[in-house]
């Protein structure tokens, strides 16, 4: 009787431990999903493809830069299409992905970079990504930039 009541329970456990496993499973493709977006969308950014960088951002997108929110899309397409390029080199950067289920999920970045021999320029740039009929929209996006005086 023991290893009837025991196989359920293990069927059970078994099961269970699975579901979490294909939750891990799915997770992982949302966080590589979303940082092949990212990076596509970043390059776009940088070369100066703004009909790419629009594409990939929902319409009613919000955004707030250095906390102050912003009329959304056109002041970005506008930003984006008047920008100065080439950027400036980064010295330090670094973009962490958190998934938050199959259809969520937000984009950390951080930059440092030189603006002179005095000062150093440290950005964070927070994006929240949606799947929207089945494709990925970025429907937030904050950046917050700092001048930070190097030391002596």
């Amino acid at each position: 009787m023991k290893n009837v009541i025991s196989l359920p329970l293990i069927l059970l456990i078994l099961g269970f431990k699975g579901n979490l496993h294909g939750q891990d499973n799915s997770l992982e493709m949302v966080k590589k999903e979303v940082k092949e977006v990212t990076l596509k969308e970043q390059e776009a950014f940088k070369n100066g493809d703004c009909d790419t960088v629009m594409s990939l951002m929902a319409d009613n997108i919000t955004f707030h830069a250095n906390g102050r929110p912003s009329p959304p899309k056109n002041v970005i397409e506008r930003f984006c299409q008047t920008i100065p390029r080439p950027f400036a080199q980064m010295s330090k950067g670094n973009l962490t992905v958190h998934p938050l289920n199959q259809d969520a999920a937000y984009v950390i970045r951080t930059l440092e970079y030189e603006k002179n021999e005095e000062v150093k320029i440290s950005e964070t740039v927070t994006k929240i990504w949606n799947r929207i009929d089945g494709k990925w929209k970025m429907v937030h996006l904050q950046s917050t930039i700092k001048e930070i005086p190097k030391k002596g």
